[in-house]
């Protein structure tokens, strides 16, 4: 077949692919009980975390159809240049692409990313950008569906490896994957007298909290993270969007806490805390194996999520050992952008290309401020 004929032949077919994927845009009273029908729900696609973070009118829930199934749903948040008109539209660690129950079809992801692109970047005239997840097994699946849909690898991260430990695996395994420095360790902290519990509701908010925030002004911490949506995440309309929090105790003192959230077939561990006791018993050893037997008993849970380490060499090797023989440590691909003029991509990129100097500002301004203070606390989470 001639190239040209060829060509033309696959645009017919995304077309038509376009018009049986039918688009639905969602009250956001609506949204998380479209979220947790797929199996790679995480708390950034979701309405429970999102309304926290953003004004509404910033905020659309679009779930896409075919043939009256549910098949992708997408948050997008979107920023309006002022004055000069255009603006950006964000998708970060999705769309949802794998509903429950049915095998994956990397077309329908191909379809949704063609049709957000559609609304968002060609009809809508913002620079659409993706920040895709780091995932063991999906990743290079998304990253490739952007790239044929003519995005962009644009940013990366300063510290891009995330470390996944294989929850696909019985206790013994997961035991004997670990390093073996890092099984001595926990042999070690097992003979401290450490209990762990899990405490939901209000009662569990309220003691990881306390230790957070204790924490937090002992180690003079940069906190950018999203601590402040933890209430509502606990609150959550959805269940199966509650985050798990354990609690370590020694002699009935909590000394060291992890907010895991564990909707998805991808546990992700969100927060943690510790006081001055933790670091010497060893506690994050024990808070780490007790969330992993809850989390290989789920039958849902594939991988657990430790995140990064932020170049912090103690926290690489901790993590490292946890994830063991049998897990991975796998780069958070770069972002992905599309404009569909010139004006959109230089505007686009002139600010993210701010956001990232304002990022590594704040973050100098933080540690030359930190010198000038006296000695703090030697930091007792890092094993956490």
């Amino acid at each position: 077949m001639p190239a040209l004929q060829q060509a033309q032949q696959t645009q017919a077919e995304i077309v038509n692919d376009l018009d049986n994927l039918e688009s639905k845009f969602v009250p956001p009273s609506k949204w998380d009980e479209i979220a947790v029908q797929f199996r790679d729900v995480l708390h950034e696609q979701t309405e429970c975390f999102n309304a926290l973070r953003w004004p509404p009118h910033q905020l659309d829930r679009v779930a896409f159809y075919k043939n009256g199934h549910l098949v992708s749903a997408a948050v997008i948040l979107k920023m309006r240049f002022p004055v000069i008109g255009g603006g950006i539209a964000v998708v970060k660690w999705g769309p949802l692409w794998r509903p429950k129950g049915r095998p994956d079809d990397p077309k329908n992801l191909q379809r949704t990313i063609d049709a957000l692109k559609q609304i968002y970047a060609l009809d809508g005239g913002y620079f659409l950008s993706f920040f895709p997840r780091a995932d063991p097994e999906i990743s290079g699946i998304e990253t490739q569906a952007l790239e044929q849909s003519g995005f962009h690898p644009g940013e990366e991260l300063a510290s891009p490896d995330r470390y996944f430990v294989n929850m696909d695996l019985s206790l013994k395994g997961l035991r004997e994957s670990l390093s073996q420095k890092w099984r001595y360790n926990l042999k070690k902290a097992e003979k401290n007298e450490l209990s762990a519990r899990f405490v939901e509701g209000e009662d569990g908010f309220k003691t990881f909290m306390q230790l957070y925030n204790a924490m937090i002004d002992r180690k003079a911490f940069h906190d950018t993270s999203a601590i402040n949506t933890l209430q509502a995440l606990m609150d959550a309309k959805e269940p199966a969007l509650r985050p798990l929090i354990l609690i370590v105790e020694q002699n009935g003192e909590p000394i060291a806490g992890g907010v895991v959230d564990a909707s998805g077939e991808r546990a992700v561990y969100l927060y943690g805390a510790t006081n001055n006791r933790a670091l010497p018993l060893k506690a994050g050893y024990v808070m780490h194996w007790e969330i992993s037997k809850h989390l290989v008993a789920a039958p849902h849970v594939r991988w657990y999520d430790l995140g990064g380490a932020d170049k912090d060499c103690h926290l690489h090797q901790f993590k490292r050992g946890f994830v063991g023989k049998r897990g991975q440590i796998s780069v958070t691909p770069r972002y992905y952008h599309f404009g569909a003029t010139l004006k959109v991509r230089a505007l686009g990129h002139a600010l993210y290309f701010t956001r990232r100097k304002k990022g590594e500002f704040a973050r100098i301004l933080h540690d030359y401020r930190n010198r000038t203070k006296p000695a703090q606390v030697p930091n007792a989470s890092r094993q956490a």
